[in-house]
């Protein structure tokens, strides 16, 4: 497939009704307590049987720490474009797109679009892979910062905080799917390309229209992401392919389900797709995509695949299908692109 491709992404939203929202206490899956953790990974289990994403909370990230984050956030993305502390991470500057991504510069994930966002991208600290050749074999890159004293503090802990929480998540996830407990964080270690995203849609007055949006509907590239939202405008695809306007006010996470695990699960986990507006309201985003490691190779497990029945989905590597999804969205992105475009 993927999922990005089959997406309706011009269908109206609804929104989500409470009796359909899923939100789960994670913490047991931060203790010792067996049954406890099992019980996390029903929750999950079931949530994405019927809808396939979920809200979490009591996780090991902080209150606190979500605060300071969005502080350094708020000061990085009111500097002027021209700014010299801002120009400094700009992503043209590095050889994996990772430090600050102006407006109009997402890749367009659905043809004619244009995303109206800016970002600030981080790869995994250099450290834990080894030299620059060898972490770019795996999708890792260096990483840009701006000259804003406790910008990296905040945000480098922020990461590691997170990344916690999806390797607590990973356990569940195969638990939750009928796998080794420890299937995913074998898989998904220190070289896994798992990147995070700092996103920033400013409010306007202008509304959505066919090519102008806040990020075209697609799905993520690897096993799911945990997303902190600080406004609505965030929509999600259900397991039928009805869009949802997903609420900003439930639990501290939202957490939707990748090509990963759709493709590993020969489609009976199917990716999210998700999309968002633009709004009258600025909206702050952060975004871990759980990834496995670049090289790990990828096809559906024998015990998705009924008997008889030949695989759904050609076998590939996490860093392949990455790099082809880019280079799809690449490609529909006009280079030109500076301004609100016109059906």
């Amino acid at each position: 497939m993927p999922s990005t491709q089959e997406l309706d992404a011009q269908a109206p939203s609804a929104p989500l009704q409470t009796e359909r929202v899923h939100l789960i206490d994670v913490g047991p899956l931060f203790e010792n307590d067996a049954p406890a953790r099992e019980r996390v990974s029903t929750e999950i289990r079931r949530a994405c049987q019927e809808t396939g994403f979920f809200y979490i909370h009591n996780t090991c990230i902080s209150d606190d720490l979500i605060g300071a984050t969005l502080e350094q956030m708020q000061r990085f993305f009111s500097l002027h474009d021209d700014d010299p502390r801002k120009r400094a991470a700009h992503s043209s500057l590095g050889p994996g797109g990772t430090g600050w991504g102006p407006m109009f510069c997402e890749p367009a994930y659905q043809p004619g679009t244009v995303a109206h966002l800016e970002s600030f991208d981080l790869s995994p600290p250099m450290e834990w892979v080894g030299n620059q050749e060898q972490a770019a074999k795996l999708g890792i890159y260096p990483n840009l910062w701006p000259n804003l004293p406790g910008f990296r503090e905040v945000v480098d802990t922020y990461y590691l905080a997170a990344r916690q929480l999806g390797q607590a998540l990973f356990e569940a996830f195969a638990d939750a799917m009928g796998l080794p407990r420890e299937f995913f964080v074998t898989r998904a270690t220190r070289h896994a390309p798992s990147t995070m995203r700092l996103l920033n849609y400013p409010g306007q007055r202008r509304v959505s229209d066919r090519s102008n949006v806040g990020i075209a509907a697609h799905t993520d590239f690897e096993c799911f992401t945990i997303m902190y939202q600080t406004a609505p405008g965030l929509e999600l695809t259900d397991n039928a392919g009805r869009w949802w306007q997903a609420p900003a006010n439930i639990g501290q996470y939202t957490v939707i389900l990748g090509d990963m695990l759709e493709r590993l699960s020969n489609g009976q986990w199917p990716a999210t797709g998700h999309r968002v507006g633009i709004t009258p309201w600025q909206r702050f985003s952060i975004i871990l995509f759980n990834a496995l490691d670049g090289d790990c190779p990828v096809a559906p497990l024998p015990q998705f695949v009924e008997a008889g029945r030949v695989p759904e989905y050609p076998a590939t590597t996490q860093g392949g299908h990455i790099e082809e999804q880019i280079r799809r969205a690449e490609g529909f992105r006009d280079p030109e692109t500076r301004s609100y475009t016109e059906d």
